[in-house]
């Protein structure tokens, strides 16, 4: 610890080993074996027939609808019938093949996860998150304390009312807490990946918030997958928001199937850390 002006100033958790590539850090790939069926259920699709392939290019028939075709870094849905047999990417024989093969991440529609095949280990994580609360994806979603001060964080309101329209507008379109964002939450059990604190506002209810390391939004584009998000208290999600501090992989408390890209890190690292480091300072008692 280090102390300036009798306060103290903390800093950030343990480091995690790396494999001695920059940015990359070492955690074990988990063996899956997680079906359509459970992806289905874990992330709330609403599918009434769900199918799992690794690759994404060939499948069954899906034969109920809405239908979902999983792949290891995403999902496309069907809301009809005739919406699966009309889709000109899809060749529909005994068994369904894509045309192109590239995949169903090719079909306009998909909706991303993952980037590095890490959709079936953090749905697996995810799976035994919510085993232990012995209870459904929705009520260990409750434990979380939802609050409407998140939507504004880090966001000074102007007073003109001309710009408090178009800064609200901008706050309901891209500070969001997403259901990917959400659900990583979950898996770290609402502590910090940086400092290891959760907070506990009793009855249960449980405090983190997600921040996405490549920003969303104009200006940044950053995604909306695993590998971009991170579990933070609300102090840390501060400090990285205002670029006040860099992100270390070697600091991070890293959970089995939630591994990032480095690109997102080294992003943040060049376009968002302002270079000049900043800490969360408390009084020494």
């Amino acid at each position: 610890m280090e102390y300036q002006q009798k306060r103290q100033v903390i800093e950030t958790g343990p480091k995690q080993q790396t494999n001695g590539q920059q940015g990359e850090a070492t955690m074990p790939r988990r063996q899956t074996s997680i079906t359509g069926k459970r992806l289905n259920e874990l992330w709330n699709v609403g599918a009434k027939h769900a199918l799992y392939r690794e690759d994404g290019k060939w499948y069954h028939n899906l034969t109920d609808f809405p239908g979902v075709l999983f792949d290891s870094n995403g999902y496309i849905v069907f809301q009809t019938e005739q919406d699966y047999q009309q889709n000109s990417y899809l060749q529909i024989t005994e068994d369904l093949h894509i045309k192109g093969g590239e995949g169903i991440s090719s079909i306009p529609g998909y909706i991303p996860i993952s980037e590095k095949n890490q959709f079936q280990a953090f749905s697996q994580t995810l799976k035994e998150a919510i085993g232990e609360y012995q209870t459904s994806f929705d009520e260990a979603l409750n434990k979380e304390t939802h609050d409407y001060h998140e939507l504004l964080k880090a966001v000074d309101l102007p007073t003109r009312s001309s710009e408090l329209t178009r800064v609200l507008t901008q706050i309901n379109r891209i500070v969001r807490d997403t259901q990917i964002a959400r659900k990583v939450k979950i898996i770290h059990n609402y502590s910090c990946q940086v400092c290891g604190y959760t907070l506990d506002l009793g009855n249960g209810k449980l405090y983190a918030e997600s921040h996405h390391i490549k920003p969303l939004g104009a200006k940044h584009n950053g995604p909306d997958i695993v590998e971009n998000i991170m579990c933070v208290c609300p102090n840390h999600h501060a400090l990285l928001d205002y670029g006040a501090i860099p992100i270390d992989l070697r600091d991070l408390r890293i959970t089995s199937g939630h591994i990032f890209s480095e690109q997102y890190i080294e992003y943040h690292n060049t376009n968002v850390y302002r270079q000049v480091r900043g800490s969360i300072v408390v009084p020494q008692i």
